[in-house]
């Protein structure tokens, strides 16, 4: 009887919900996911050592790649993400300069 085992792989995924106005980046979309096998032989497939040696350069790989990616989405996005956050500061000075004139009433 033959016995057959899989080689570990690591998955990586993720689902980005960029702005409607937003061009993706060449080849990218918006959801992903990567496999990076764990390249450990059979023979030292018991091996902790090895296996988690195997094991550092395939997340290694997989945090270069998702870096990669999410840096030229980033990139895509530009700065319509930050002008909604100085909407929101505006909102907010705003309304507390608003509150500084009802404090005086008070007295």
């Amino acid at each position: 009887m033959t016995t057959h085992t899989t080689n570990p792989v690591l998955t990586t995924s993720y689902t980005l919900c960029p702005p409607k106005a937003t061009t993706p980046p060449q080849a990218l979309t918006p959801t992903v996911s990567h496999s990076f096998p764990v390249a450990v032989s059979s023979e030292n497939r018991s091996d902790a050592r090895e296996y988690y040696s195997a094991l550092r350069k395939s997340i290694a790989a997989a945090r270069e790649k998702l870096g990669e990616e999410l840096t030229a989405w980033r990139d895509a996005v530009g700065n319509s993400e930050s002008g909604k956050e100085k909407l929101v500061k505006a909102a907010h000075v705003e309304d507390d300069e608003g509150d500084e004139g009802d404090e005086g009433d008070d007295v």
